[in-house]
């Protein structure tokens, strides 16, 4: 099967980016924990569970993307609403 096709999120406007690395400092534990682990093995290894790989139908959110919110959620007891937020 070929590459998979993940949904657009939207997450790499020029704003969004700008301000992230303006309002988080250096050393803050968020931006520590996305240097230690390797989200997309994680999501390499979660794409092949999908039917059909995420090549076929309709396509899935990024999966590490959607890790690293259910990690936020834990972390800081947060339901999926306010992790959106």
């Amino acid at each position: 099967m070929g590459p998979e096709q993940l949904a657009e999120t939207g997450r790499q406007t020029f704003i969004g980016v700008h301000l992230y690395d303006q309002m988080v400092p250096v050393q803050h534990f968020l931006r520590q924990l996305k240097g230690i682990i390797d989200w997309k093995r994680f999501a390499c290894r979660l794409i092949k569970l999908y039917k059909g790989e995420g090549v076929v139908g309709r396509p899935p959110f990024d999966l590490a993307l959607v890790l690293k919110m259910e990690r936020i959620a834990y972390l800081y007891h947060l339901s999926e609403r306010q992790v959106e937020e």
